[in-house]
């Protein structure tokens, strides 16, 4: 790599160094599969990415030399989220598309040839340098992930919390994803409580609210038998707000079935007495 990324602030080094390691490793396959663009598509000397003069064929071979790094730099240098990716294009869940089976077909699916459509209507007429490609993506791949890797490690410490107290728990994906359901069962009528887990912002909180409730949605009607309990980890020091939060939450319920309780990082024993009360079984119960 001719930049060094190490020049770029890591705010979050001390918490997740893995992540950055991992990062940092991404990045450089993305550089090394532009590098094998075709000259005209790539000048070495400038180090410039010709996206302007790109054809579908031409960013069908840049993602196939290896679709789990460009698809998600080409994602985030375009500038469209995941969720504009599905209501602008019907395109869901587009980082499925970094599986490379799914490029080492004759035929694309529909899928790979709307994504390569997309791609080339965002970035056409761009000419960019290639470290001004690999920052953007960082960057922004940096931000994402993060709430991601958190994310991950709230559910599994949610879980553990529970496990401990006797609970069998575990994390779900179908017929619907659910980080947290007691019991993990593959029958659904079986489920008692299913729990979304997200971390977040207090400049984030409508966000999550919508997604928490498009998610009550899909449980209420694969899970009927279940209670919907929401986990929300914030920061420490918005804890003093939690009733605010908690209310902001609970108003894009408004007119639909509510959910059964809202509980913070901080309220893990309040969880526990509600468990009790709805009367959930314990591991050796089930």
């Amino acid at each position: 790599m001719t930049f060094d990324l190490r020049n770029l602030p890591r705010p979050n080094f001390e918490e997740m160094p893995s992540f950055y390691d991992e990062l940092d490793e991404l990045a450089k396959r993305v550089e090394a599969a532009i590098r094998n663009l075709k000259p005209e598509l790539f000048n070495t000397e400038k180090e410039v990415i010709f996206f302007d003069r790109m054809t579908k064929n031409d960013l069908v071979e840049l993602i196939k030399k290896d679709p789990e790094a460009m698809v998600p730099a080409l994602t985030k240098v375009c500038g469209l989220s995941v969720r504009q990716f599905e209501r602008l294009h019907n395109l869901r869940d587009v980082y499925r598309l970094r599986s490379p089976k799914l490029w080492r077909v004759e035929k694309l699916g529909r899928d790979a040839i709307t994504f390569v459509e997309v791609i080339l209507e965002y970035l056409s007429g761009a000419e960019m340098h290639l470290e001004t490609f690999i920052y953007t993506f960082y960057k922004l791949w940096e931000e994402e992930r993060k709430r991601f890797v958190r994310g991950r490690k709230a559910e599994e410490e949610l879980r553990e919390f529970l496990r401990q107290r006797g609970y069998s728990c575990g994390k779900i994906t179908a017929p619907v994803e659910i980080d947290v359901a007691i019991p993990p069962s593959k029958n659904p009528s079986e489920v008692r409580v299913v729990m979304p887990v997200r971390t977040g912002v207090r400049r984030d909180l409508v966000k999550r609210a919508k997604e928490f409730s498009r998610e009550c949605d899909e449980f209420r009607r694969n899970f009927p038998n279940a209670k919907v309990v929401v986990m929300f980890r914030i920061p420490r020091h918005e804890l003093d707000r939690k009733d605010e939060i908690r209310g902001v939450i609970a108003e894009q319920r408004a007119g639909l079935m509510p959910y059964d309780g809202i509980f913070f990082q901080d309220e893990l024993q309040e969880l526990i007495r509600k468990l009790e009360m709805w009367r959930v079984p314990k591991s050796n119960s089930y």
